[in-house]
């Protein structure tokens, strides 16, 4: 493109085509003059002078974080966001200054920070091929986060939350102290707490919240938990933070809070959007998360009685093991047995018989402690778990069990050895409830 007579300094001139940005002079009626070699591989027309750059540009709006083309176009070229027509996503920050009765315009890129989210989806397909591996359901969702925090430019710390049991419970954490794990908000105080209306909350929409607004807001929509954010959730020292609901089929199962202690102005707008694309995407790992998590619990799931399988009682048995050993308290393991579920079953039918197996699972889980582990391993075989349970004690627990069922049942115990296989705890105790039915069989034939 040939160089207009207004540009008499050869050094200038060299200096501006050696940037990497797109740099044009504007005449005095805000028509292109002259482009630089990074503007000339830009503007999508070979023949740019005597024509405005609204052209091939347009502003930009925000909405709720979002970057949207405006509805009328400016008459002249102005400083701020502009996007370039017919490519989406490439967002201009446009700086004007006065040279030679004209404006040169600076044209300052903030795409990366577009590619930077683009450059992360790989990163979420590598979280998304954690689905396939055996890793822990909290720690994909704490790699989640830390991915995050990562992307999002402005972001030094971070939560997320997830939807149990209608309460948002704190499953992972970064720059926060770790008791924030231990908290949950019911889903109407993060309703509130969020800010933009159910209608934003159902579209996954990021909501922006700044010092002071931020305790104000906390103060307001969950005075209970006041104590609680700023202890755990260093209240006091949030600049700026982003709340992103994370949208599943339709409902919010969760929410990705990112936060800065340096700034009020942390987070730009482009920081919103990487957000919101970053909550839509891992969506989809959380989606993944939750499916195997449920199929997970089918698979150590028995599903007449609900209780835990025999691959549940192989995967239970070495953790309280090795709990009690470190406590330094007894473990017992009791094997159960049902007497007469075959007569049941004969008499009555197959129906009649899996009320009364469900009948022994309801009186083994009511019976006793919620730390207590109980399995149905087999037809009408199961066993229970129980730390802190002396082997004199027994007895007493088995009568308990008997009492609340109208079916007769056998048992028998083991003390658990820190040497002990399942297999060894597993044969000791079957040879023990065989012995404790000998005993029942005996005392009825006399």
């Amino acid at each position: 493109m040939s160089t207009p007579t207004l540009f008499p300094a050869p050094d200038i001139l060299h200096w501006l085509n050696q940037l990497p940005e797109p740099v044009v002079w504007l005449d005095e009626k805000g028509l292109v003059g002259w482009c630089n070699p990074a503007a000339v591989a830009l503007i999508p027309d070979p023949s740019p002078v005597g024509k405005p750059l609204q052209s091939w540009f347009q502003p930009v709006v925000r909405s709720f974080g979002t970057l949207e083309p405006a509805d009328h176009p400016q008459d002249s070229f102005r400083p701020g966001l502009w996007g370039l027509a017919g490519k989406q996503g490439r967002w201009f920050q446009v700086s004007l200054a006065p040279y030679k009765n004209g404006q040169l315009c600076i044209l300052h890129e903030v795409t990366q920070a577009y590619n930077q989210a683009l450059a992360y989806a790989t990163s979420l397909e590598v979280l998304s091929s954690l689905l396939t591996q055996e890793e822990k359901f909290e720690d994909i969702l704490a790699r989640v986060l830390k991915t995050a925090v990562e992307v999002v430019p402005g972001a030094e710390a971070g939560s997320l939350t997830l939807l149990e049991n209608g309460r948002f419970r704190f499953v992972a954490q970064i720059g926060f102290d770790p008791s924030l794990m231990q908290h949950a908000l019911d889903y109407q105080q993060e309703l509130a707490w969020y800010g933009l209306g159910e209608e934003a909350w159902l579209l996954g929409r990021p909501r922006l919240l700044v010092a002071p607004h931020i305790h104000e807001r906390t103060q307001q929509q969950v005075p209970h938990e006041l104590e609680m954010f700023h202890q755990a959730g260093k209240l006091s020292q949030l600049k700026a933070t982003i709340t992103v609901p994370i949208v599943l089929q339709g409902q919010v199962m969760g929410t990705l809070n990112l936060d800065s202690f340096s700034s009020t102005e942390a987070f730009s707008p482009e920081s919103m959007a990487i957000a919101q694309t970053f909550a839509l995407q891992a969506a989809t790992v959380l989606y993944g998360l939750l499916t195997r998590r449920h199929l997970s619990g089918l698979a150590l799931s028995d599903a007449l009685t609900g209780l835990g399988n025999r691959h549940a009682l192989e995967e239970g048995f070495p953790k309280l093991k090795a709990q009690a050993e470190r406590l330094g308290l007894p473990l017992t393991l009791i094997y159960w047995d049902m007497d007469g579920l075959k007569r049941v079953n004969d008499q009555h039918g197959h129906a009649a018989g899996d009320q009364a197996i469900k009948a022994l699972a309801t009186a083994l889980r009511s019976t006793f402690r919620q730390e207590d582990l109980v399995f149905r391993i087999g037809g009408d075989e199961f066993v229970s778990l129980h730390l802190a349970l002396p082997l004199d004690e027994v007895p007493e627990a088995v009568q308990r069990v008997r009492a609340g069922i109208q079916v007769e049942v056998s048992a028998g115990a083991v003390a658990i050895r820190p040497t002990m296989p399942l297999t060894e705890a597993l044969q000791l105790a079957d040879a023990a409830m065989y012995a404790d039915k000998r005993r029942v069989r005996d005392s009825l034939e006399l």
